[in-house]
């Protein structure tokens, strides 16, 4: 399969970014290629790309079924047995991003090649074109994704969320959630949309459980910068540390109640690809109630609403009171207040 014609047409409608997996190719001067483990990582870093505004060549060597998500940059794949019927690959690109969908192409076709462009794209923050919808509204009390999102909202990070609870970043009172394509995806979109903007390594995290980590995405992010926030659930399977580190990225790990030191790891400087893991049993695991639970004392309550910011649904008022029978006693509450009027119920 020759894909150098393909290459070439892309390089000339200013795209840069190439994914490609099970397949070899030479790619043009100033052009990036990012060799992928798998098919779901070129297509999703892809789609990262596409975030950030710019323009993004998957190369497969396989057929596989492509997502059905909005684009901004534009996205083309090249895989066999794909018809799109494109003269070259700037008529893909501009029906990709006036269709506002993947276009697939088939791979060794004639692409025209004209003259170069320089390459072009803004990011634009949409987020409501790129997040799941979620059927839950809120998250449960002491879950581990909590003080991971509360950190990201008061930092003003841009975050790209997986599937199942790191959707509920999006909601109130968090709205931290620029994009989430579903589980698995975070890590290789967040590689892709790094590669596509350089600078925004400063400022952009991703957050996915432990169970939907793949070996392919995180040495993708090792290649391209990042910060991975992974939330360990404990509900079985590896240890993510090992396959941080097998992958070359050293992880800081912290409990997920200890929302100070969560915010402190996402406020770190950072240059390049690192994993910050957040170990927390997954709330709807506990039986039986919590062992210890949370009380406010009025007479110190300044009504800063810092508490309220946790999104925890057992606290409520604007002088906060913490319902006993809904608290989890995971203590994030009087870890963020900051005049020592939660104290743990006698």
């Amino acid at each position: 399969m020759s894909l150098e014609k393909a290459v070439s047409s892309a390089y000339a409608a200013g795209c840069r970014l190439v994914f490609a997996s099970g397949v070899e190719l030479a790619a043009t001067e100033d052009m990036r290629v990012f060799r992928c483990a798998d098919a779901h990582t070129a297509v999703y870093a892809a789609l990262g790309a596409s975030l950030a505004g710019r323009r993004a060549l998957v190369a497969l060597g396989e057929a596989v079924e492509l997502p059905d998500s909005r684009v901004t940059g534009g996205v083309a794949v090249l895989m066999p047995g794909a018809g799109g019927n494109f003269a070259s690959l700037r008529e893909a690109f501009a029906a990709s991003e006036s269709g506002d969908a993947v276009v697939a192409l088939a791979p060794d076709a004639d692409y025209a090649a004209e003259a170069d462009s320089p390459e072009t794209g803004r990011y634009h923050k949409q987020p409501e074109r790129f997040v799941q919808e979620s059927a839950r509204e809120e998250m449960c009390p002491g879950c581990p994704y909590r003080g991971v999102y509360y950190a990201a909202a008061k930092l003003w990070l841009r975050t790209i969320g997986d599937g199942g609870c790191s959707l509920l970043g999006g909601k109130r009172p968090f709205l931290a959630l620029d994009a989430a394509w579903g589980r698995g995806t975070a890590a290789a979109a967040l590689a892709g949309f790094t590669a596509a903007l350089p600078e925004s390594v400063r400022d952009t995290a991703a957050v996915t459980g432990a169970a939907e980590l793949t070996e392919g995405a995180l040495r993708l992010l090792a290649e391209t910068g990042g910060t991975l926030v992974i939330v360990d659930e404990k509900k079985g399977g590896g240890d993510p540390a090992e396959l941080c580190r097998r992958c070359g990225l050293e992880p800081v790990e912290l409990a997920a109640n200890d929302v100070n030191g969560i915010e402190a790891a996402l406020r770190a400087e950072s240059t390049g690809a690192r994993a910050v893991i957040v170990r927390g049993e997954c709330a709807l695991l506990h039986r039986g109630g919590a062992g210890r639970t949370y009380e406010t004392d009025p007479n110190r309550c300044r009504r800063c609403g810092a508490c309220g910011r946790l999104g925890c649904p057992a606290i409520s008022g604007r002088s906060p009171v913490i319902d006993a029978a809904k608290c989890a006693g995971c203590g994030m509450c009087a870890a963020v207040c900051k005049c020592s009027a939660i104290r743990e119920r006698a």
